[in-house]
């Protein structure tokens, strides 16, 4: 064999071989990757017939005979002409998203096989091949004949591929645009210029080494293909069992473009949501990101998950909806009766908060503030009694022994109380009639003071607690020793209210008043103790209009 041809043999063989290389790891990538489905199986079918035509190519060129060349190029028109009608088939179903009907699809199969018959039967008719031999061969009528029906049907098939290009194409760059569009045309412009001869005198003049490229250059396109594939789900054709699947989930599913614009609904979507567009302005979509979301919709509620896809035709977004109504509602039960033991363990705290100060831990201070009381109280008192008693002393001798005798009764009780600071009468009743015959007992010794007070108890008899009941006996106490200590008055209003809930304290004095009130240790010392009870107290003061305390306890 002589150099020359040997080169070519070589370059023919290693060409064709790495190209059929090329296709069988693009078949494997692609049947890994992509959904099994009818525009899947349609692609194959091409695919395959690409592979058939490489095969014939490579064993046409290292036959040692013509016997066997001619086996191996009758192998390779095989891919040819099922090539032919398998991409205007796959076409097809591209544009359509389903396979075409059954009889028209038997006649386009009938066309590649009726030119694969031509191509067998050559050696009795030689109208494919005027001449063939192992050096070389020349074209015959038919094989013209052939060449126009094989471009008429791919061209039909790139018709059909341009619609569907011009949808999901629209939004993309020129180049890329222009990609899909060469890895189609140049196979085809390729091959025509081999058939026709037309630059073979340019091609020997320049030294280059002619034969048919025609299915190397397809490899460029399935490259071209599987690159789309994977970077823009060109191979999302909308399969017809996929379709029918979603249709019948029990979960709503619904898909939005980038522009938010309806573009499918399955079954239960339509049952349960009447108004699709109306239903997406409700949604929470964000771009770039996978999230779920919860949404109320005619009393119900749902989850949605949103995921985000990217294809040829733009961003689409696909929301599955999930009814968690039931688990909302547990949810809002839960979270009801959590906000209620929230309160209930406040409250325990509070009343852990009033125990801890009678408790050992808080002993000293209460005992603090209760000698604070008793003694403030007693002395203020034994103090008026005896400057009643030192003005009426030459004048009116009963006068001033009744209050020396009150005198000595007040510092006697401020002495009991003391006692009774850390020694509770646990058999004592604590109601409001036991309350108000403490306050009059108390106002016993400040009658004869100079204050002249009005003291009246009203509402029903009621059980108070022990903690409330010792607060309001020293608040009462505390703003009547206030009153001696500070007002110069001479009337005292004392009006105790019980209710249902609540007992209310009012006082009211004709003293001093202040123009601006200063709250000293008697107020803040009640502030203090309606503090541990959630007692609340408003005081009310002006110049020479007197003082005036509103205080409620709740029972």
């Amino acid at each position: 064999m002589e150099y020359g041809t040997m080169v070519k043999v070589a370059t023919i063989t290693l060409w064709n071989f790495f190209a059929l290389i090329v296709n069988v790891a693009a078949f494997v990538i692609i049947y890994m990757k992509a959904n099994k489905n009818t525009s899947l199986k349609a692609f194959f079918v091409v695919q395959s017939s690409m592979m058939i035509w490489l095969i014939g190519k490579i064993f046409k060129t290292v036959s040692p005979n013509a016997e066997l060349r001619w086996f191996f190029i009758v192998f390779y028109y095989f891919g040819i002409c099922l090539l032919e009608v398998s991409f205007l088939d796959f076409s097809y179903i591209y544009y359509k998203g389903k396979a075409m009907n059954r009889y028209p699809r038997i006649a386009l199969y009938s066309i590649g096989l009726f030119g694969f018959l031509i191509v067998v039967t050559n050696p009795h008719h030689y109208l494919f091949y005027s001449r063939y031999s192992f050096w070389g061969d020349d074209f015959g009528k038919l094989f013209y004949v052939h060449v126009v029906i094989n471009y008429l049907l791919i061209l039909i098939g790139m018709v059909f591929c341009s619609i569907k290009f011009k949808k999901q194409l629209s939004d993309k760059t020129r180049l890329e645009r222009n990609l899909i569009a060469i890895a189609i045309i140049v196979p085809l412009v390729l091959n025509f210029i081999y058939i026709t001869r037309t630059l073979e005198a340019l091609f020997d003049y320049l030294h280059i080494q002619v034969f048919d490229i025609t299915p190397i250059v397809y490899t460029w396109s399935i490259l071209v293909f599987v690159y789309a594939t994977f970077k823009y789900e060109f191979f999302d054709l909308t399969p017809i069992m996929k379709h029918e699947v979603a249709k019948k989930l029990d979960n709503p599913i619904l898909i939005v473009d980038s522009d938010f614009n309806v573009l499918y609904t399955n079954t239960e979507f339509e049952h349960l949501f009447e108004d699709a567009e109306g239903l997406v302005n409700k949604l929470y979509i964000k771009t770039d990101t996978i999230h779920e979301k919860i949404l109320k919709h005619n009393n119900m509620y749902y989850t949605y998950f949103v995921n985000n896809q990217k294809s040829m035709d733009g961003e689409k977004y696909i929301i599955c909806f999930t009814d968690v109504t039931a688990y909302h509602i547990a949810n809002c039960a839960l979270d009801k009766e959590n906000r209620e033991l929230a309160v209930s363990n406040q409250k325990l705290e509070n009343q852990i908060e009033m125990l801890k100060q009678t408790s050992h831990v808080g002993a000293r201070n209460y005992i603090a503030r209760e000698l604070h009381d008793i003694l403030g109280h007693s002395l203020v008192v034994t103090i008026k009694l005896l400057e009643v008693s030192k003005m009426f002393y030459l004048t009116k001798k009963d006068r001033a022994y009744e209050s020396l005798e009150k005198a000595a009764l007040s510092i006697k009780n401020g002495f009991n109380e003391m006692k009774n600071i850390t020694s509770k009468d646990n058999t004592m009743i604590y109601n409001t009639v036991a309350l108000e015959k403490e306050i009059r007992s108390m106002l016993k010794v400040v009658d004869v003071s100079g204050v002249k007070v009005n003291f009246f108890m009203r509402g029903k008899s009621k059980v108070i607690d022990e903690k409330i009941y010792d607060t309001l006996k020293k608040i009462i106490t505390e703003l009547v020793t206030n009153t001696l200590k500070h007002s110069k008055a001479t009337n005292l209003l004392l009006m105790v209210t019980a209710y249902d809930e609540q007992i209310a304290v009012q006082t009211m004095d004709n003293g001093v008043g202040a123009e601006n009130l200063v709250k000293g240790n008697g107020l803040n010392g009640i502030d203090g103790r309606l503090a541990l009870v959630s007692g609340k107290a408003r005081y009310t003061s002006e110049g020479n209009e007197g003082f005036a305390a509103n205080i409620v306890v709740p029972l």
